[in-house]
């Protein structure tokens, strides 16, 4: 079907397919599930306190910083990508990143996007 523009009318979103992978996988085999960019921070948007979403999501940051699941020299996600697959606004991401960069923890590398440069200090045992 040939999309519709502003010279040939409007469009009629109904009848497009949606993007289904599994038109794309081999025959006989199940399309794999899209993974989420940030399933190995466990983050768990309902855990929220209400009102310190921002407080939150920089403890968890923080922590997943210190316990290695974001080890230095790695990439995090995206602000437009964690704060939809958190479903907060991207103001409380940004408001995130700029915390632990304040602290040093994380530093922006231009288009390349936010990479952890240093884990907060532990105390002894």
């Amino acid at each position: 079907m040939r999309r519709a523009c502003r010279h040939n009318g409007p469009v009629n979103r109904s009848e497009e397919k949606p993007n289904n992978r599994s038109e794309t996988a081999a025959p006989g085999t199940a399309a794999p599930e899209p993974t989420r960019g940030t399933d190995f921070l466990h983050l768990d948007r309902r855990r929220a306190p209400a009102g310190g979403l921002t407080d939150w999501l920089t403890r968890r940051l923080r922590e997943a910083v210190a316990d290695g699941r974001l080890p230095v020299g790695g990439r995090l996600p995206s602000g437009r990508t964690l704060a939809a697959e958190l479903g907060v606004s991207r103001g409380v991401v940004t408001e995130a990143y700029r915390r632990l960069t304040e602290d040093g923890h994380l530093a922006g590398d231009g288009r390349r996007g936010t990479v952890v440069v240093a884990a907060p200090v532990r105390p002894p045992a």
